[in-house]
């Protein structure tokens, strides 16, 4: 444990499993208090039960990241429970595998709502909370579809936004001494990654030079970086943990399909 972080309160949105619960872990074993919000009670729950006999300061809290209100009653706990927040985490995300002509407007809103709306929800409501931080710190999570696109229209338009506001927000917010950055990761090994379709993760391998997958806790130490003082001069970037996918993922597929068929 560094000291760097230790004593602070910190908000993970989608910290019941996944790379959330991973963010959620590697931030308590620095010293932060941390709560998990979740639409996922029970799993939320148990796995904050779990971390706290370990020692570890993990609460949950109910959250579905889509309705103000929830967001509004939640930062009412922050400053009641909590005494306040120094950063807050925006990791809820969904994916929905579907091509442009095959995808409905309810679910084009749905990935909207739960991957981009909420994160403006989150930093408008969480935003006078942090102000009062001497080490607020705001990281929202995008992906490499943030960066390239995928084939999924829907969540590559909701995590390009993502990006978008992160930038447009720190701009704003920097008059509040709040960074706000983005990490960017490729594939990860979860639970909705496991989900995906026969050769999806197969597909990306071949995409990455690294040739695997990331561990969640290789994203969430980047983001404990960013919550940090040694991050102190950067504010609307835009961190990629992609195992070198968008660097060099075409030329590296191409020179694997070259090298298995000469």
């Amino acid at each position: 444990m560094s000291e760097e972080l230790k004593g602070l309160v910190a908000c993970v949105t989608g910290g019941a499993s996944g790379l959330g619960a991973g963010i959620v872990t590697q931030l308590a074993q620095e010293g932060v208090t941390v709560i998990a919000a979740d639409v996922q009670t029970d799993k939320g729950e148990a796995f904050a039960e779990t971390l706290r006999k370990q020692g570890l300061s993990v609460y949950f809290r109910h959250l579905d990241v889509t309705c103000e209100e929830q967001w509004i009653l939640l930062v009412e706990d922050l400053e009641t429970e909590f005494s306040g927040l120094d950063i807050l985490v925006n990791n809820a995300g969904i994916i929905i595998r579907k091509r442009l002509s095959d995808l409905s407007l309810e679910e084009w809103n749905r990935a909207v709502s739960v991957n981009l709306n909420s994160v403006f929800l989150g930093v408008k409501h969480c935003r006078n909370l942090l102000a009062r931080s001497t080490s607020a710190s705001i990281v929202n999570i995008s992906s490499t579809a943030g960066i390239i696109a995928h084939l999924d229209p829907s969540y590559t338009t909701s995590k390009w936004g993502v990006r978008g506001f992160t930038k447009a927000a720190a701009l704003e917010l920097v008059q509040d001494g709040i960074r706000v950055n983005s990490v960017h990761p490729s594939m990860i090994a979860t639970p909705l990654t496991e989900a995906a379709p026969p050769g999806h993760m197969e597909a990306n391998r071949y995409a990455i030079p690294m040739g695997r997958e990331a561990q969640p806790e290789e994203i969430a130490k980047v983001v404990c970086f960013l919550c940090s003082r040694g991050s102190s001069y950067m504010t609307g970037s835009e961190i990629v943990v992609d195992g070198g996918m968008t660097t060099a993922g075409v030329a590296h597929m191409r020179a694997q399909f070259q090298e298995q068929y000469n």
